[in-house]
């Protein structure tokens, strides 16, 4: 894989969290998830409860990241990332341009002198080898991992790293005016296609979201935590946003991009009582491409 990806082995440190293999190849052996599991001998690490193996292969681990100074390195499983990131999880994040999160007190003593600072560089994680031997339909995405992480191993950050502007309308004026320089755009042909979402809860929509660029977007709240009323603050003011939505959404010119937008639709159409101009679906575009990849919005970014 590190051949397909443009990596000379050659050109990588290899290394482990820990270089043994635990009881039954089972890590919550030595990495508690259970308050219940945790014994005598275990020590608190970030968020888990370890073995003294465990702690011994990170001191280890940090010495060689101390001495080797990498620009990037590449994160395989679970336990990996858990000890580089701080937080256990890996399929959510695999691909992902992460930032090392080591704590101070986690270096072994004196391996740090006064003016030094803990390593701070770059992560992406991916699947472990041992799942893509288990299921060979993730090592496309393995090998994508790993040549994101081929651009980036000459620099010690990360490059060309978008502007991204996403907003939430904290007020209506401030809303009906972002709503209305989309319409503006649509109306005079600066604009076509329109990214459009909804996450919804308890059958309602709880929020949308629109972008009309690789790095604008707007994000419109309609329910709210603090507030079961809503997050407008009364109905009248609701149907001023939703109708600008409206007039946004089935402009004659506008391309409606979705995800799963049957989905989308039918909350629209039942609630708002219209179906956006839909002109393309990513999940099925991603579907008819890559059949046998997953088809969720989270995986399809992460590629």
């Amino acid at each position: 894989m590190l051949h397909e990806a443009g990596i000379m082995r050659s050109e990588c440190w290899t290394t482990n969290v820990v270089n043994a293999r635990p009881p039954s190849n089972d890590i919550e052996q030595w990495v508690v998830f259970k308050r219940k599991d945790i014994t005598s001998d275990m020590t608190k690490v970030r968020d888990r409860w370890v073995k003294p193996v465990v702690l011994a292969g990170l001191h280890r681990l940090l010495m060689e990241i101390h001495l080797v100074r990498p620009n990037i390195i590449i994160a395989l499983g679970n336990t990996a990332r858990w000890a580089l990131c701080g937080e256990w999880g890996v399929t959510k994040w695999r691909g992902s341009q992460l930032v090392a999160s080591i704590p101070r007190e986690l270096y072994p003593p004196g391996l740090l002198g006064p003016e030094d600072q803990p390593w701070s560089g770059k992560v992406i994680p991916t699947l472990h080898p041992a799942l893509v031997l288990r299921d060979f339909s993730q090592r496309r995405s393995v090998v994508l991992d790993l040549k994101r992480a081929a651009r980036e191993r000459e620099y010690p950050e990360y490059r060309n790293i978008p502007a991204w502007s996403f907003r939430v309308p904290r007020t209506l004026d401030d809303c009906l005016r972002e709503l209305a320089a989309i319409h503006t755009g649509l109306d005079d042909g600066s604009l076509e296609w329109i990214d459009f979402d909804i996450e919804t809860a308890g059958g309602h929509i709880e929020c949308v979201g629109l972008s009309w660029s690789l790095t604008d977007a707007i994000i419109i709240p309609f329910m709210c935590r603090e507030d079961a009323a809503g997050y407008w603050p009364t109905p009248q003011d609701e149907a001023k946003v939703v109708f600008a939505l409206y007039k946004i959404l089935t402009h004659p010119r506008v391309k409606v991009r979705w995800q799963n937008g049957l989905y989308d639709a039918q909350y629209t159409y039942r609630w708002w009582h219209f179906v956006p101009r839909g002109a393309q679906d990513t999940m099925i575009a991603h579907h008819s491409v890559f059949c046998g990849l997953p088809k969720s919005l989270a995986f399809q970014a992460s590629m």
